[in-house]
């Protein structure tokens, strides 16, 4: 179906559009914010105005799909079985002139290119149990979030909503920030435990084995005698693809202005280690 691109908007456009969706979004929030089985449990139709259930009421998910979408079969035509209201028409035509194109046009991000369903930005304990539209997402947020924290000198981060804790893990154990993580599900809630203890052992033994080749002087941190070779790996968490021995490392223990209390604690965790309250 027909759409807007934003990459055709200017900045101005874009935040109009911007409104303008918040707008119909806050109008048809009872809708939106439904969950299919309250159609069976909360009666959901009989929410709905008579006008809008004497025309939709009957007509199958195809047929619904053809008037609603404006997507008809192959040599199917459009057409109505009684007038449409109003409102709902205009509903139909607000949804299709603010909603974006779906026809193919963008590039794959370069972090797929490799591997579409694998981040090449994020290391394997990041990327598992994590589908690849999730991956780029959490990327691109904590990233976000961190590069804000360093701007404005942010200590803290809270994370509400934060389902199964992928964002939450990837901000505090591969970022180095102190989050807390919120969330209302308690089997979600139990998942993210159960995650979170998975990581955290993958995290210690790579910073045993870590620990051992850089006591040799084998690694990137530097041919130097074990007495020296431990205190010439970064303190403070690298860049997404800065890794230490190949995996975002939790950083060191964050004071209140923000000053390392403790820098040679290459594995120190971030307190609040991205544990759901």
């Amino acid at each position: 179906m027909p759409g807007v691109s934003a990459r055709d908007l200017s900045l101005e456009e874009r935040r109009q559009l911007a409104v303008n969706i918040t707008r119909v979004l806050a109008l048809y929030r009872p809708i939106l914010d439904a969950y299919i089985i309250e159609f069976f449990t909360d009666n959901l139709w009989g929410t709905l105005p008579d006008s809008w259930q004497a025309a939709l009421d009957g007509l199958s998910p195809p047929q619904l799909a053809t008037l609603l979408l404006g997507m008809p079969g192959e040599g199917e035509v459009v057409r109505y079985r009684s007038v449409w209201p109003l409102t709902l028409l205009a509903l139909k035509s607000t949804a299709c002139a603010l909603s974006f194109t779906r026809t193919p046009g963008f590039r794959t991000p370069s972090e797929f290119l490799e591997n579409p369903s694998q981040s090449s930005r994020l290391t394997a304990p990041f990327r598992k149990h994590v589908r690849p539209k999730k991956q780029h997402e959490i990327r691109r947020l904590g990233e976000l979030v961190k590069k804000l924290s360093d701007l404005t000198g942010c200590t803290q981060v809270v994370d509400v909503g934060s389902g199964q804790g992928h964002l939450s893990r990837f901000m505090s154990l591969g970022l180095g920030l102190m989050v807390k993580s919120i969330e209302g599900d308690q089997r979600l809630v139990e998942r993210a435990q159960r995650l979170d203890q998975e990581l955290l052992q993958v995290l210690e033994k790579e910073e045993k084995r870590n620990s051992q080749v850089c006591s040799e002087g084998t690694t990137a941190c530097g041919a130097r005698p074990p007495s020296t070779a431990e205190s010439s790996c970064p303190s403070g968490p690298p860049g997404p693809r800065e890794p230490c021995g190949g995996l975002l490392q939790p950083g060191p223990i964050a004071s209140p202005t923000g000053g390392d209390t403790d820098s040679t604690r290459q594995a120190a965790l971030p307190s609040g280690a991205g544990l759901p309250c």
